[in-house]
């Protein structure tokens, strides 16, 4: 087991977390304006702890980071709420911090989290079956079980032809993601030209951008008074 932590992981976990507790204590601000006033529909405990817990899952931050507490005055329901500081110390604490659980015994500290941090070719490909600009896995709109074999086939092979994109890229010494490259050739346009004393209209590219030649170099492509 290898405990590992990183300081500028837990400040962008910390930022995040701090918006999602302002959010969480406006929506209880207004829980309990709905809640003491006996608005229509907010008179049940029950009722409002599940719109709590759902804003919670919704948040994805555990329910009880606050204490929300309820009791009856005059027949009616009150509600009122406070931060658990322990509950949302500890968890801070575990911001940054990520524990790797391995049985290869034989591998250094430094190797075994170099294979974790390797890991982002996978979840980069996960993020891509989500886009719907690039693999777009879902939603699968077929019903047939032929038809559903052939989309999901089709993803895979545009997975593998977005990875081939980058181990070139690579190889031609450009530091860039499959996703990067086609948005920046997604901005490439090229247009039809009508030269004098040609029959037949020919079509040209506009000049490229630095990023954009160097993908084109790393494809093999030569850039017109570059090279």
């Amino acid at each position: 087991m290898v405990v590992t932590y990183n300081p500028l992981t837990a400040a962008k976990q910390r930022y995040a977390f701090e918006k999602k507790m302002l959010r969480l204590q406006d929506t209880l601000f207004e829980f309990q304006s709905r809640v003491n006033r006996q608005a229509p529909y907010w008179r049940k405990q029950s009722v409002v702890l599940k719109r709590y817990m759902d804003i919670c899952s919704e948040l994805h931050i555990p329910s009880d980071l606050y204490k929300v507490e309820f009791y009856v005055t005059d027949k009616r329901l009150r509600m009122n709420f406070r931060k658990n500081h322990y509950r949302i110390g500890r968890y801070i604490d575990r911001f940054g911090k990520n524990i790797i659980i391995t049985n290869i015994t034989d591998w250094s500290t430094d190797e075994i989290v170099q294979a974790s941090l390797d890991r982002w070719t996978v979840e980069d490909a996960f993020r891509l079956t989500k886009d719907e600009s690039q693999v777009a896995l879902r939603p699968v709109r077929h019903w047939t079980d032929s038809k559903i074999r052939c989309h999901i086939f089709t993803c895979i092979a545009a997975l593998a032809l977005l990875r081939i994109i980058e181990l070139r890229l690579r190889k031609a010494g450009v530091n860039m993601t499959a996703k990067a490259a086609m948005r920046h050739m997604g901005n490439l346009h090229s247009c039809l030209l009508w030269l004098p004393g040609k029959r037949k209209a020919v079509r040209m590219l506009e000049e490229p951008d630095e990023a954009q030649a160097d993908i084109m170099r790393a494809f093999g492509w030569k850039i017109a008074g570059v090279e």
